[in-house]
């Protein structure tokens, strides 16, 4: 079976499949590691990506801090899923909230702290060099909640030490007073950023309102990343891509995704990996629901800009005649990197719900 046929690799489930190949990890799943109090959960390794990424959240309580860190060779997006968090970013500092976002380019120091009893971020790296650091120094542990207490003790120099392997320095930085600040625009190159909850590049569409968190011009064109929030909608026509991956990560809401002939439902924190070659549609199942799509490389950016005017409004609207841009999408498939197989998928799983 090639891999474009359905069912050709039905997506693994609930564990990283140490190949690129199509998974998908529900929130808390994934390999787990404390370090010196906080739960680390690594939902994807450059071997599961081909190189491409790695990804993990990291949850603690109040008081969790690290060091200064600086990549050499990694650039890496922070998404603020719940509590509130001291962040601090090229000589920076901000008070974040959920849904606020941060861009780490190489070679920017950067450190964090949690201030509430429950706090979680997500970290996506490229191409996924910090993974490694995780596994190094962590301890493995079953666990999906962090300890109450620290169980795993891991010193600078321990971090200086690995860290040191793998192109990672921790050097010594001032940590001004974090202010709480709105934050509301893309740079226009490769440079470190703050973006508040909802905010970036806007695009509407029927149901949906579609938001450029990074572009190929602040990655260094190896990825980009879009918000997208929407209401109740049917699925989109059956397609894969040939030379980019897809990843949908679900911030609020319900989406039901189509894999390779496998139907899988996304709530709060489930994420599901889609490499080259993976038929797959989705559908937006709650009246309000957010996801944001990491894809790399950056080839199909311009599929939002071909296909969705820009907007100021900061809400999608829910109702109206459904529209389709024929003319742009015809533009879309003679450019950039989709192939279409098929119409939407009927659902077939929990109708009742």
């Amino acid at each position: 079976m090639s891999l474009i046929e359905p069912g050709a690799a039905v997506p693994v489930v609930n564990q990283l499949p140490g190949e690129p190949q199509p998974y998908y990890l529900a929130a808390g799943e994934g390999d787990r590691y404390e370090i010196n109090g906080a739960l680390y959960t690594v939902i994807a390794r450059p071997e599961d990506t081909g190189g491409l990424h790695g990804a993990y959240y990291v949850t603690g309580g109040r008081g969790y801090q690290t060091p200064f860190a600086s990549h050499a060779s990694e650039h890496q997006t922070v998404i603020v899923f719940d509590g509130v968090v001291e962040f601090w970013l090229g000589g920076e500092g901000r008070v974040l909230a959920p849904g606020d976002e941060v861009l780490i380019p190489a070679n920017t120091p950067y450190s964090f702290r949690f201030t509430s009893n429950y706090t979680r971020i997500m970290v996506w790296s490229v191409p996924g060099t910090s993974v490694g650091l995780i596994t190094a120094v962590g301890k493995r542990v079953d666990a999906r909640v962090r300890p109450n207490r620290p169980t795993s003790h891991v010193s600078t120099e321990e971090l200086r030490e690995h860290g040191q392997l793998l192109g990672i320095t921790y050097p010594d930085a001032q940590r001004p007073d974090p202010v709480r600040q709105h934050d509301a625009k893309l740079p226009g190159s490769v440079e470190p950023y703050y973006l508040s909850a909802g905010e970036g590049e806007r695009r509407t569409f029927y149901k949906q309102l579609n938001t450029f968190i990074s572009r190929a011009t602040t990655t260094g064109s190896d990825s980009f990343a879009v918000h997208t929030t929407g209401g109740r909608d049917g699925y989109i026509p059956l397609h894969f891509h040939e030379r980019h991956t897809e990843n949908f990560l679900c911030l609020e809401g319900r989406i039901w995704l189509y894999v390779n002939g496998r139907e899988v439902l996304l709530t709060k924190g489930d994420v599901v990996h889609a490499p080259p070659g993976t038929i797959h549609s989705f559908s937006f199942d709650a009246n309000h629901t957010q996801m944001v799509g990491f894809l790399g490389p950056a080839i199909f950016e311009k599929f939002f800009d071909y296909m969705y005017p820009l907007t100021d409004d900061t809400e999608f609207v829910d109702q109206g005649e459904p529209y389709f841009p024929g003319e742009a999408f015809g533009r879309v498939q003679s450019e950039l990197d989709v192939v279409v197989v098929g119409p939407p998928p009927t659902r077939t799983i929990a109708l009742d719900l």
